[in-house]
């Protein structure tokens, strides 16, 4: 059931970026809501697969890859339309692919990236990267330029004048991309702590070694 829901957000992200690439104003409206539905059904997904204990590695690296698809895909979209630059995506691109071959080596090896047999041993790489308020911190911010973007190039419509001055505009204009750039930094903040603990680790003579 977990992995069901999990599939079913990949195919809800290419619904709503099919309307909101064709569905003017009004899909705005609906794609709005249809991305905090796909948000609230990754925290969905992880409560019913540890309610029905259907955690396993396979869905947990599912949930994750789904993740990045959704996460990477939206960024995309937004640099397609001019919104925001190219090096947004490229640098949340650049970041998640390093991060996830350095976790996939270490995950041969019998490490994780959360929990006790994670490869953040130093102070600020657990409270960067493993602790539940730098995670939710960075999931929020994620979350809020998702929707802040949305919100952007809905006023690009005539129907949006009638309901928005251009004093507010201005203003959304200014919160958007402040919390583009904060999520921005966030993702690399985040990404140097693993990196270097990682290469630590890896390179050290125990656990090239180790089979």
């Amino acid at each position: 059931m977990a992995n069901l829901i999990t599939f079913c957000r990949m195919a809800l992200l290419f619904a709503i970026l099919l309307i909101l690439n064709f569905g003017g104003f009004a899909g705005h409206i609906v794609g709005f809501f249809l991305t905090i539905l796909i948000i609230a059904l990754d925290w969905i997904d992880g409560v019913v697969a540890r309610l029905l204990k259907e955690t396993s590695e396979f869905s947990g690296v599912f949930d994750i890859v789904v993740d990045r698809i959704v996460e990477n895909s939206i960024w995309i979209y937004f640099t397609s339309k001019g919104i925001i630059s190219f090096w947004v995506p490229v640098i949340v691109l650049t970041r998640g692919f390093l991060i996830d071959g350095i976790r996939s080596v270490a995950l041969a090896k019998g490490m994780t990236a959360f929990g006790e047999k994670t490869l953040q041993k130093s102070t600020i790489g657990k409270v960067l990267v493993n602790s539940h308020m730098s995670r939710g911190l960075y999931g929020m911010s994620k979350v809020l330029s998702f929707l802040s973007l949305i919100v952007l190039q809905a006023l690009s419509f005539p129907e949006a004048e009638s309901f928005i001055s251009s004093l507010w505009h201005s203003k959304i204009v200014f919160l958007t991309y402040t919390l583009v750039y904060i999520t921005v930094a966030f993702c690399i903040l985040r990404g140097i702590p693993v990196f270097f603990d990682s290469w630590k680790f890896l390179s050290s003579r125990r656990f090239s070694q180790e089979p």
